[in-house]
C-alpha cells in the first residue's frame, strides 16, 4: 500500500513538471529570439528565398521594448509572416556570443559595431549572406506607422529576393 501511494504522488509530480515545462516553452514561443547563429539562418534563408531580419536592441532602451512588444513578438509567431521572415535579436550591449553569417565568431555588441548600428531600435533587412536588401528602419518616428513601415520594408525584401532567381 505504502509503495502505491508513494508511486501515485511520483507521477503526479512527474504530470505536474511536465505541465509547467510545456506551459513554460509555450509562453516562450511567443518571445522573439536572440541571434546566435546568423550562419545557419543565412543559410535556411537562402533555402526558402525570406530575408533575415535583425533587430538591434539594447537592455535599457524603451523604445526597443516597445518595438518588440507591440510589434516583433507578434510578427514571430504571426502563421502570416512565420513564411515570410526569419527574425532574430541583437543586443548591441552584450557579449553573447554569436556566430555571424560567415561563420566567425563574435559577440552581439562586436557584430553590432561591425554592422555600424549606432542606434536602437533599428531593423536590418538582409539576404543569406549578410547584404542589407532595403533601407534599415532606425528608431520610432510615428508610432501610428511603424507597422506598416515594417510590412512593407519585409514586402519588398521579399521581392528582392524572388527577383533574384
Amino acid at each position: 500500500m505504502f509503495i502505491m501511494i508513494a508511486m501515485l504522488l511520483l507521477v503526479r509530480r512527474l504530470l505536474v513538471f511536465v505541465f509547467l515545462v510545456v506551459a513554460i516553452e509555450s509562453a516562450a514561443q511567443g518571445e522573439l529570439r536572440m541571434a546566435n547563429d546568423l550562419h545557419g539562418l543565412g543559410r535556411e534563408s537562402d533555402l526558402r528565398k525570406i530575408p533575415v531580419v535583425l533587430f538591434f536592441s539594447s537592455v535599457h532602451c524603451e523604445y526597443c521594448d516597445l518595438v518588440r512588444d507591440e510589434f516583433l513578438n507578434h510578427l514571430s509567431t504571426d502563421p502570416a509572416f512565420m513564411n515570410k521572415l526569419l527574425l532574430r535579436e541583437v543586443r548591441m550591449d552584450s557579449i553573447r556570443p554569436l556566430l555571424d553569417f560567415s561563420r566567425q565568431s563574435i559577440s552581439h555588441a562586436g557584430f553590432t559595431e561591425q554592422r555600424a548600428i549606432e542606434l536602437v531600435p533599428t531593423i536590418q533587412f538582409t539576404d543569406g549572406v549578410g547584404d542589407i536588401l532595403v533601407e534599415d528602419i532606425v528608431g520610432v518616428t510615428t508610432l501610428g506607422f511603424y507597422g506598416a513601415y515594417l510590412e512593407q520594408a519585409i514586402e519588398q525584401s521579399l521581392n528582392i529576393l524572388r527577383l533574384r532567381n
